[in-house]
């Protein structure tokens, strides 16, 4: 494996609990990974802001995890100041123009020619965020709930990229029977390049294994880190050769 190949990030796993948040300002909805240092005791709070727009909320603990609310700020009432009030002067009527029927729609039939990237993604809120943050992009973004779903599309689409969650395996779930390491197992013959997501710690053990040269993995990203739908971004136009 070429030197560098990965990067090296915390060697340690600290203890960290998740908050997800949604912005009534901008709309945006993230996830947090809060340490739990941070707020060691029932009904302490803190501050965070928005990742998009940077509206504060407040994060308080509870006795299930953490929860978050937004923070209103105090309204200020302005002096009212009369206003002397615009005459206005009625214009003429314009004449009614005869209403076109609308045009027909257009109907697209050349292939869709974009690269098309696969995401491999159990949890929804991560699926929407990534979504979201691809949705400008002129890539092709696929995303499918479990393993199996992944193994009907990527014989049925011409997959330029793969994305996948580490931990998939879910014993109760018939789907979700294969976790993101045995998913790439099955398909290190077709020669296609991954990106592996994980919402744990990136550690060297991890990271540097061998293993992962021979399954075509590029990168790790954690999803902990809240620009996390930034860095898979770039990350997946960087592999793309796209601008």
């Amino acid at each position: 494996m070429p030197a560098g190949y990965f990067k090296q990030e915390k060697t340690t796993e600290a203890r960290k609990e998740p908050v997800e948040v949604s912005c009534q300002s901008c709309s945006t909805r993230f996830r947090l990974w809060i340490p739990f240092e941070i707020l060691p005791d029932a009904q302490d709070s803190a501050k965070i802001s928005c990742i998009r727009c940077g509206a504060a909320h407040q994060i308080r603990k509870t006795a299930n995890g953490f929860v978050a609310s937004a923070v209103r700020e105090a309204v200020v009432e302005k002096a009212h100041v009369p206003i002397e009030p615009v005459r206005t002067i009625a214009a003429p009527a314009a004449q009614a123009k005869p209403v076109a029927p609308p045009a027909p729609p257009v109907v697209h039939t050349r292939p869709d020619l974009r690269d098309t990237v696969l995401l491999i993604e159990d949890d929804r809120l991560a699926r929407e965020m990534a979504e979201d943050a691809m949705k400008d992009t002129d890539i092709r973004f696929i995303a499918v709930r479990n393993s199996e779903e992944a193994l009907n599309t990527i014989h049925t689409e011409n997959i330029k990229l793969i994305v996948a969650d580490l931990y998939l395996r879910h014993p109760g779930d018939a789907l979700n029977l294969i976790d993101g390491e045995e998913f790439l197992k099955r398909v290190a013959g077709l020669n296609i390049p991954a990106l592996i997501t994980t919402g744990k710690d990136i550690i060297d053990d991890i990271v540097l294994d061998p293993k992962w040269y021979d399954l075509h993995v590029k990168d790790f990203i954690q999803k902990g880190d809240p620009f996390w739908t930034e860095k898979l971004r770039l990350k997946i136009k960087e592999l793309l050769n796209k601008d």
